[in-house]
């Protein structure tokens, strides 16, 4: 591995001198107060990240004005500074530097729309009511005095958000920017209102604060803002007194660039900051999953960027740096950018959670009950998937003593199974540190060993944790029972080849179009047939959704919705009548099911009615996702 020390240089931000290269970027968590107030929760959670080394801390965004932005930080009063301090605080206490985010307005995406045009919203549909000149100096002024108020509270800085399809991103983009007054036209009529709020920030400011510009750098789309135009904005908020711009890319068209998911490439804003780093004099920042200390070193050195955003990495792991500078990076919890972080902030109001940390928004709590078991008991894991080695692991940082029985030959439960398609690399490697975590507990872990009623009672543990998953959803078909029929598992797990160069997927859950386009990158012939009119009906979140349709549509992959009523299967395929009432005959070699899995919940019922203390984790409660297994699992070894 090459040697990690450009990320841990010094590194300096007009008048702020930070201790190295990485910067926690600003992501909404929802832990403020309804009302906008900071909380213990808050203050814990980003107290953490400092602790874990980062040089610099970016606060979420806040807002001048806190109407229709409940749970996020509020600066429209004197009487926030307090809370704010204490935020601070906690973050020099381990020597980070501190700066908030500062937004105006969410534009399309608000709850009271609002944009330079009336263009519609791409995925809402909703038409936002155009800014109008009175809006814009309101917004300038508001600007202005959270900008005093965020230097009276002791921030070492401020950043002004110009990304992620935000009200001054769309302003920037001339996909979202028709207007034909002075705030739109060319490059420097659409950054015009970009370069006030930044006048706004200095002039509500010391002359020497640290501002960060956060500025969307490239639409990702065709039409929109390109490199040459973010060039040529980057110089113009130099001249503004910017002391240094945080590049990031994509918008509301093309969001799934604003937080990266597994199938986006690892770096991927950097061929976009090497060059508006060519055109300014001030320090740049870049983000877009550098989830890899390895990969933030080469990006420095390549002189892509002067320091790096690691969000989630260190939402995943808040001892990143420390592990990095340490020689312990094989010890980084790895982020697999799922997107559940962003997913839950957008869906709900609820705090952020994370799929493979389950101390995120619960630092305190984890930190208290750590090695302080009291009574140690002898501690019983039924099932080695993520939710059963999670208990595991957190039981035996209690104090207790664990033992972790899985019936198969490998660890992983259905996560060995879900890494196989391409582009789910990360979620690999999330699997493999759970694995490093429990083999260097004192957890005794024994493979290829059931589970029954009678070897628990044998083995007479105290607790046991039932966490067996899952198992496939067996659907009685005519015909189902083919030589050429075959489950999901199966393909996955490598145990049955798939003849022939035709394969029918029936199923286009998010297994289903996986289970396709795995096939489809091995040379076959793949149709997706499915009753719902599209495909991935049970993926709420648009830029996996939107990927994983991509690669579809690369696989060539074949797609019958809305099919009416299935018939049969025969040696030649499935005969159904399709959406327009036709019966046919879908031919394929092979015939695979993906409909779906089913709870394993018999052993946990005998075992309730004989032991007092049972719990039960991740698949076998209820068929979720990876973040409610680990989760589950780290709150069943807390309990004990």
């Amino acid at each position: 591995m090459a040697e990690l020390k450009k990320l841990f240089e010094p590194g300096r931000i007009g008048t702020m001198e930070l201790k190295n290269r990485v910067v926690f970027p600003p992501m909404a968590t929802h832990m403020a107060s309804w009302e906008g107030d900071v909380t213990d929760q808050l203050i814990d959670y980003y107290a953490e990240r400092a602790a874990g080394g980062a040089g610099l801390i970016v606060i979420e965004g806040s807002f001048p004005s806190p109407v229709g932005h409940p749970k996020r930080i509020a600066l429209d009063d004197d009487r926030r500074i307090p809370g704010l301090a204490r935020l601070i605080a906690a973050i020099h206490r381990s020597g980070a530097k501190a700066v908030i985010e500062v937004n105006t307005h969410m534009g399309r995406q608000d709850q009271f729309p609002l944009s330079p045009s009336d263009v519609p919203h791409p995925f809402s549909g909703v038409v936002p009511r155009p800014a109008t000149l009175a809006d814009i100096e309101r917004m300038r002024e508001e600007y202005g005095r959270a900008a005093r108020r965020v230097q009276e509270a002791g921030f070492d800085g401020m950043m002004i958000h110009g990304g992620t399809g935000y009200l001054v991103a769309e302003f920037l983009s001339p996909l979202v920017n028709k207007r034909t007054d002075e705030y739109g036209g060319d490059v420097r009529g659409r950054a015009r209102f970009a370069c006030e709020l930044a006048r706004a920030a200095r002039e509500g400011t010391a002359p020497d604060f640290p501002i960060i510009f956060r500025v969307m750098s490239h639409d990702r789309a065709p039409g929109g803002l390109d490199t040459e135009d973010a060039c040529v904005i980057a110089a113009m908020l130099e001249e503004q007194g910017v002391d240094a711009l945080d590049v990031t890319t994509g918008s509301a068209i093309s969001h799934e660039w604003t937080a990266p998911p597994m199938h986006m490439p690892a770096g991927c804003n950097r061929d976009v900051s090497s060059a508006v780093r060519r055109h300014v004099r001030i320090p740049v920042i870049v983000c877009g999953k550098i989830n890899d200390p390895y990969l933030a070193e080469a990006i420095l050195t390549s002189g892509d960027a002067d320091f790096v955003d690691i969000g989630r990495g260190l939402v995943a792991d808040p001892r990143f740096v420390e592990k990095a500078a340490t020689g312990k990076a094989e010890e980084i919890r790895p982020c697999i950018a799922c997107c559940r972080c962003g997913e839950k902030i957008v869906m709900s109001k609820d705090p952020v959670l994370c799929s493979v940390n389950p101390e995120v928004g619960r630092e305190a709590e984890f930190r208290a009950r750590m090695g302080c078991a009291g009574t140690k008991k002898k501690v019983l894991v039924v099932g080695g998937g993520p939710a059963g080695i999670q208990a595991a692991i957190t039981a035996d940082r209690r104090g207790h003593e664990v033992h972790l029985w899985e019936k198969a030959g490998r660890l992983g439960g259905s996560l060995a199974l879900a890494v196989m398609p391409s582009g789910k690399e990360d979620m690999a490697k999330f699997l493999r540190y759970q694995e490093r975590q429990l083999y260097t507990s004192n957890v005794q872990t024994s493979l290829g060993k059931a589970a029954t009623l009678e070897t628990v009672k044998a083995f007479a543990p105290d607790v046991v944790v039932v966490a067996v998953g899952a198992a496939p959803f067996v659907v009685e078909l005519p015909g189902g029972g083919g030589a050429n029929v075959t489950g999901y598992v199966e393909v996955l797990s490598g145990e049955k080849r798939i003849a022939g160069m035709r394969a029918v997927v029936w199923g286009a859950g998010l297994v289903g179009c996986e289970i396709a386009y795995f096939l489809a990158e091995q040379g076959k012939e793949v149709t997706l047939v499915f009753p719902e009119p599209e495909p991935l009906p049970d993926v709420g979140y648009r830029d996996i959704k939107k990927l994983v349709l991509e690669k579809l549509q690369a696989g060539n992959v074949r797609v019958e919705a809305s099919i009416r009523q299935f018939i049969e299967i025969t040696p030649q395929g499935i005969r159904l009548v399709d959406k327009t009432g036709a019966e046919r005959l879908i031919e394929g070699d092979a015939i695979i099911l993906a409909t779906g899995a089913q709870p394993e919940r018999q052993l946990s019922a005998q075992l309730k009615g004989i032991m007092s203390e049972v719990y039960e984790a991740g698949d076998c409660v209820d068929v979720r996702r990876l973040l409610e297994a680990v989760l589950e699992g780290a709150l069943a070894g807390l309990k004990i």
